[in-house]
């Protein structure tokens, strides 16, 4: 029986971040990690808490690691027997803004991410992401642009976009009556975006300039917010990510 469990082992090489870290006994972790192969999967790293020699630091959020894991058949948990820093992403530690937009895109991550599942566009955003913080934390005070937040809110339009779950800004999502170019509108991100007063209306209002610039920086796949946009851009993607996720409130 042991010759037989052991060659229907499956061991994988991947690239992942590590989404959460859950102490377990008393020097293991069990790892909740984003793959690029895997999607969402879990494992056990024995002795991590014990021995920073044991994973070199890899496990860690923020950073791109690879990491082989084996697969036992009928367990959900995999046993992680390496990983390694393929993209330190240290900047991030330096500036609480940026750690925090970072640590809330993996938040997103691990709530909309199924197991088990490869998910490409989902795993691009958070490299970009990422990438875009960790960019921004090394300019520090010199650095020009959107601000952490900012740049965290145009991710998350996009997360939407990538998991099936975009919002409807032009048209009402009863109706399907256009709500006409710079006009201010009702949203309700449960309800999957626009909804028009003679539909009950929803309890968020964008103003027209501000729904344009949603419009064009989902459409468009480019960062066209304004800092102006950022607060109810964010409520937008959580409310869409309470309803379709489950992200706690």
């Amino acid at each position: 029986m042991g010759a037989r469990s052991r060659l229907a082992t499956r061991r994988h090489t991947t690239l992942a971040f590590v989404l959460r870290r859950t102490p377990y006994r008393d020097a293991d972790l069990v790892v909740g990690l984003f793959s690029e192969q895997l999607g969402q999967i879990s494992a056990l790293a024995r002795a991590a808490r014990k021995s920073q020699r044991r994973f070199g630091g890899s496990l860690e959020p923020f950073h791109t690691i690879e990491l082989d894991v084996e697969e036992a058949p009928g367990s959900e948990l995999m046993q992680l027997r390496e990983a390694r820093i393929v993209t330190p992403r240290a900047g991030l530690l330096t500036q609480l803004d940026s750690m925090e937009a970072a640590g809330t895109f993996l938040g997103w991550v691990r709530h909309s991410a199924p197991a088990h599942t490869p998910e490409p566009a989902l795993w691009l955003l958070l490299e970009s992401c990422l990438d875009a913080l960790e960019q921004r934390a090394l300019a520090g005070a010199r650095g020009a642009g959107p601000s952490a937040r900012c740049t965290l809110a145009a991710h998350g339009l996009w997360l939407l976009g990538a998991c099936g779950w975009r919002l409807e800004l032009e048209y009402c999502v009863e109706s399907g009556e256009r709500c006409p170019e710079g006009k201010a509108a009702l949203i309700d991100p449960a309800r999957g975006g626009l909804v028009s007063r003679a539909r009950g209306g929803a309890g968020l209002l964008l103003g027209g300039a501000t729904r344009r610039r949603l419009i064009a920086t989902q459409s468009q796949r480019v960062l066209l917010l304004d800092e102006s946009d950022v607060d109810v851009t964010l409520q937008l993607i959580e409310g869409s990510l309470r309803a379709h996720a489950g992200l706690p409130a």
